[in-house]
């Protein structure tokens, strides 16, 4: 799919539309509604995208779900939360029994209590991290917020938008000060949870095109042992298992939801023969790739 193939949805009510979901915001430039609502109808893998306005997803159910902002694949761990921005390129692949809530408001929601909606929240930068992972009690802090503004959202009255336009400011200084603990964090990070992370994020863009945990280290300019041990000692995991964790990730969400065949699979995740692929998937889950295609 080229750039230009990529469809932009300016609203969260265009987009529900193309999810096939029939909720619809009824306020100008702010929607906000329960995750666990698009099931059954809406649709449980979304092709790349782009949207004319800011979301903010916050997850109490995570299961197997994840998502891809501009061509990097995210899978969630246990409180995740998560924007999008406009004009970012997103797609994603949701679990049936996802919950949590999705927050979408366009800068103009904002207009009269926030000047420039970037400068205020940097987090909303295109350049900046779309994946914050919260404390427990920040998640509960947060998800206690956005059901309070989903209460508020489905009962209309006439002071309704008013109150949800400082409850969403509220909730984005909320999101500041975690964002800022995590510049906090990375300021202070040591040589081996540096490379542990920018480890991890190659993973991500590189798992498919290699398994060679040697063309890692070149990457991140060490040899591979060292790069090993300094992530076994962080993480419990060699750097080969991690590789392999997330290409599991990958193989069972393709399994999943997408028509391909076993040996498009393969393929498609660079083994030589389908054959890999089976006796690989097998070794790590247990189960052969059909076996667990037929799992509910």
């Amino acid at each position: 799919m080229t750039q230009t193939e990529i469809p932009v949805y300016e609203t969260s009510n265009a987009l529900s539309e193309a999810m096939g979901f029939p909720h619809r915001s009824h306020i100008p430039n702010f929607d906000v509604y329960e995750l666990g609502r698009l099931e059954p109808s809406a649709r449980r893998c979304m092709p790349p995208y782009r949207q004319g306005f800011y979301q903010i997803g916050i997850l109490s159910y995570v299961g197997e779900s994840k998502l891809n902002l501009n061509t990097d694949w995210i899978s969630p761990e246990e409180y995740p939360l998560w924007f999008v921005v406009p004009g970012q390129v997103f797609s994603w692949v949701r679990d049936e029994n996802m919950a949590g809530f999705n927050i979408m408001f366009k800068k103009e929601f904002l207009m009269n209590v926030v000047d420039n909606v970037v400068e205020d929240f940097p987090f909303l930068k295109m350049s900046e991290r779309s994946l914050l992972m919260l404390t427990k009690e920040e998640h509960e802090s947060l998800l206690f917020d956005a059901q309070r503004m989903h209460s508020v959202f489905k009962n209309p009255h006439p002071y309704q938008e008013k109150m949800l336009e400082g409850m969403l400011v509220s909730f984005l200084y909320f999101c500041k000060a975690v964002y800022e603990r995590y510049k906090t964090t990375e300021n202070h990070l040591t040589r081996a949870q540096v490379i542990t992370q920018k480890f991890e994020i190659l993973v991500d863009k590189m798992y498919v095109d290699t398994k060679n945990v040697g063309d890692y280290a070149d990457e991140l300019n060490i040899t591979p042992n060292y790069l090993t041990t300094t992530v076994k000692k962080l993480t419990g995991k060699s750097a080969k298992d991690i590789i392999q964790d997330r290409l599991l990730v990958e193989s069972k969400s393709l399994l999943k939801f997408s028509g391909l065949d076993i040996g498009e699979i393969a393929y498609r995740l660079n083994f030589q023969e389908p054959t890999h692929f089976t006796r690989f998937f097998k070794k790590l889950s247990g189960l052969t790739p059909n076996q667990f295609r037929q799992m509910d």
